[in-house]
Parts: structure tokens; sequence; C-alpha cells
């Protein structure tokens, strides 16, 4: 008995992952597509579909709001790497390539 109780928990967890990862899916679908300019349509005869699209709106402002913070944190991350970049060639070529020693 124990047994299907730890498989039913199992399936319950691997259903509900799975519905996050749809979701997650369907935010990043509809934010790329309305680039961040979506409104939930509120119809109140069909309470299920308005439930539905406010939820799609709360996941599409919280990725807007998750990318407009990170922004800077990448702005600077890229041009970090392009001094190392910079700098890399700078020591490269200060440096004369070194020669094999020919046996």
């Amino acid at each position: 008995m124990n047994a299907w109780k730890d498989v039913l928990w199992g399936l319950l967890r691997m259903g509900a992952v799975a519905a996050g990862v749809f979701y997650l899916g369907q935010v990043l679908v509809t934010y790329a597509k309305s680039e961040g300019r979506y409104r939930p349509v509120i119809d109140r005869s069909d309470r299920l579909s308005t439930a539905q699209q406010s939820l799609l709106w709360v996941g599409v402002v919280l990725v807007g709001m998750v990318v407009r913070l990170a922004r800077p944190f990448v702005d600077m991350l890229a041009e970090a790497s392009a001094e190392v970049g910079e700098w890399a060639l700078a020591r490269q070529q200060s440096h004369p390539l070194v020669r094999p020693r020919s046996h």
C-alpha cells in the first residue's frame, strides 16, 4: 500500500513539474510575441479563460521585470568580457611567438 502511495506522489510531482514547464513555455512565447506588452482579455461570462489570461499576464509581467533588472548586469558582463578580450590581444601581441626547438 505504501508503494502505491509513493508512486502516486511521484506522478503528482511529475505532473506539477510538467504543468510548470508548460506554463513557463507559454509565458516566454507570449512575452516574445507581444514584446512585453501583453494585455489579458477579460470576459465576465468565461471566467476560466479570464483566469488563464490573467495568469499568463502575471507571468509576462514577471518575465519583463526580470529582463529589465538583468539587463544592467548582462551589460556589465559584456563590457568586462570585451576588456578581457582586449587585454588578451594586447598581451599576445606584446610577446613574440615562441618557436619550438628542433631536435
